[in-house]
C-alpha cells in the first residue's frame, strides 16, 4: 500500500486537470472576443465615415435628410 497515492494529491491532480481544461476554454473565448471586437472596430470605422460624408453632403445648411426605406422581401 505504500505506493499508493495519498487521496489529497489525486484530488488536487483532478482539480488541476480542471483548471487546465478551464484556462483553455477561456483561451479560446477570448481569442474570439477579441476577434469580435476587431470587426465591430472596422464596421464603426466604416459607419463613421460614411457618417462624414453624408454630412459633408447635407450641404451649407447641415441638415442630413433621411434616405427612403427599401423592404425586403421576406423569404
Amino acid at each position: 500500500m505504500q505506493d499508493a497515492r495519498p487521496k489529497v494529491v489525486d484530488n488536487l491532480k483532478r482539480k488541476n486537470d480542471e483548471l487546465q481544461h478551464k484556462l483553455t476554454r477561456l483561451r479560446a473565448e477570448h481569442n474570439q472576443l477579441r476577434t469580435d471586437f476587431q470587426q465591430l472596430v472596422r464596421v464603426l470605422h466604416v459607419l463613421e465615415a460614411e457618417n462624414q460624408q453624408l454630412r459633408q453632403s447635407a450641404g451649407s445648411d447641415g441638415v442630413v435628410r433621411v434616405l427612403p426605406v427599401q423592404h425586403q422581401p421576406k423569404g
